[in-house]
């Protein structure tokens, strides 16, 4: 009995083991169907962040397993990285991957960190991730101790949750940070701090030799100074170099050997720019966007001056569709922004066509419209740094240069529209005078598609003319576009100009 019961924990505990072991061996050695990878080779910005999050998220609707994010990046915006390492940290639908066959450098280093596993090509580099930032003085300087606090502390506690060395990290954003690794337990590491740092910003007295001073030795029989973490240094290393430090898994020369690495029998969906990707991009270049401004500046007013649905409108429409698209798939609008453009619109529709006057509702439309495209043109209200107020700057003078642009293109075409030879054959040639007295007198029982007046006649103003509407000339109406000031209905008016279909008409 006693046997049996012996033989039958005996048998308990191998099947404990195999399972323990076949449970590790799993992950090793798990099967992926559907791979993908996403291509990230820009500088890392809030419109490069939100092209990531795009793909991510096609990438998880497409049911993938296994996410490789292939960096080739010299970094960007802090912010950004950290949002991107954090956001692959909390994938837990697919198995995470950073691959760096080139360059993952600065914030592209620091979202790596929130990957599952690191992968390095035998050329690849990974580090050098200080934190400079523009001063009052629009100069470029590192950052002191307390804003690099956070950043430490975040990145270190990425690290510690892959089981990387959180030290190396640290030394990657700090070059105050001195590591030593352990000669008998390549896994243990110890930091010491400099005396005294290599920023021009937190310069001291003492002398430049004793910088490479440490607080504290360590024995140097049992500890080896990792040589890219010296004083004055931030951390970077290559493939092999980052493998051996703990800070990498792998190496992988190309797709093909990191397919090998993984066992991957299927081949991977490729997420990278696409034409659409492309557009966004240059629709948020500065200068695009004042193009599109203008223009549909332009197109609105050839509307107003030539009433109805037409082509103007058609044209604007499309130019403040396309400039919100581009900004609302970069990051920078909202649902916000294109409601305050669209009351913006509705304000000085009211006041053009329903209440008398320029007043407030037209001040307050134009109001809305310029605050809206501010606003949709950054990702801040009040800048808080001098990259914020610069981006402030070059957004003001845009709209600015864009508005002046405006005017002398509307003045321009106001005087010489008639003549420009692409504008005017979109419009009606000025009747010969046969035709205008022919069509002073209709035969009986026919109407004229579109009555015919002449320089000089008198009418009576239908509507409210600011400056198009309809005026009466006999039993005739006709649309006209007022010179000057709106003018009240039925008020007496003179036809001072014919141009095409456009007729110009003076207060009398």
């Amino acid at each position: 009995m006693r046997s049996a019961s012996n033989i039958l924990r005996f048998f308990v505990f191998v099947s404990v083991v195999f399972l323990l072991v076949n449970e590790s061996l799993g992950k090793e050695n798990e099967k992926f169907t559907k791979p993908a990878l996403i291509e990230f080779k820009s500088d890392i910005s809030l419109r490069s962040f939100e092209y990531f999050k795009r793909k991510l998220a096609a990438a998880k609707k497409l049911g993938a397993d296994l996410i490789v994010v292939e960096f080739n990046s010299p970094g960007g915006l802090l912010d950004e990285s950290l949002q991107i390492a954090e956001m692959l940290r909390d994938v837990k639908w697919a198995r995470t991957i950073a691959f760096i066959p080139n360059r993952a450098l600065s914030g592209a280093a620091l979202g790596s960190l929130g990957c599952d596993e690191i992968v390095m090509g035998q050329n690849g580099r990974i580090g050098d991730a200080g934190i400079i930032f523009l001063d009052e003085r629009f100069s470029f300087r590192y950052a002191p101790e307390k804003y690099m606090s956070d950043l430490v502390r975040r990145a270190r506690d990425l690290s510690e949750l892959y089981g990387r060395p959180p030290a190396i990290a640290e030394a990657m954003i700090d070059m105050d940070t001195i590591v030593f690794q352990n000669r008998n337990d390549r896994t243990k590491f110890e930091t010491r701090r400099a005396v005294n740092s290599g920023y021009p910003n937190r310069q001291t007295q003492a002398r430049v030799d004793e910088r490479i001073a440490i607080k504290k030795k360590l024995d140097e029989k049992e500890w080896e100074l990792v040589s890219e973490s010296d004083e004055g240094r931030f951390l970077e290393v290559n493939g092999p170099r980052a493998v051996e430090l703990g800070l990498a898994e792998r190496i992988a020369s190309d797709r093909a050997e990191l397919k090998e690495l993984f066992g991957l029998n299927n081949e991977f969906k490729i997420y990278k720019e696409t034409a659409t990707d492309v557009a966004i991009h240059w629709l948020n270049h500065p200068l695009v966007t004042a193009l599109l401004f203008i223009i549909g500046g332009i197109a609105i007013y050839l509307e107003f001056t030539a009433p109805g649905i037409g082509v103007g409108a058609l044209i604007a429409g499309l130019c403040f569709a396309l400039f919100f698209w581009s900004h609302f798939l970069g990051g920078t609008a909202g649902w916000l922004e294109v409601i305050l453009f669209i009351c913006g619109i509705a304000f000085l529709a009211m006041e053009l066509f329903v209440i008398p006057g320029f007043g407030v509702a037209g001040i307050a439309g134009i109001v809305l419209m310029g605050v809206s495209v501010l606003m949709a043109s950054q990702n801040f209200i009040i800048p808080q740094n001098p990259f914020q107020t610069a981006e402030l700057q070059t957004n003001l003078l845009v709209m600015a240069g864009s508005g002046i642009a405006f005017l002398a293109g509307a003045f321009f075409l106001g005087k010489y529209m008639g003549y420009l030879p692409v504008v005017s054959s979109l419009m009606l040639a000025p009747p010969s005078s046969s035709t205008v007295e022919a069509s002073k007198a209709p035969e009986k029982g026919v109407t004229a598609a579109h009555p015919i007046v002449a320089v000089g006649d008198w009418g009576v103003a239908e509507s409210i003319l600011r400056p198009a509407g309809k005026a009466r000339f006999g039993e005739r109406t006709v649309d006209v576009v007022a010179d000057g000031s709106y003018i009240e209905a039925d008020k007496q008016v003179k036809v001072v100009e014919i141009s095409g279909n456009r007729v110009l008409v003076v207060r009398v």
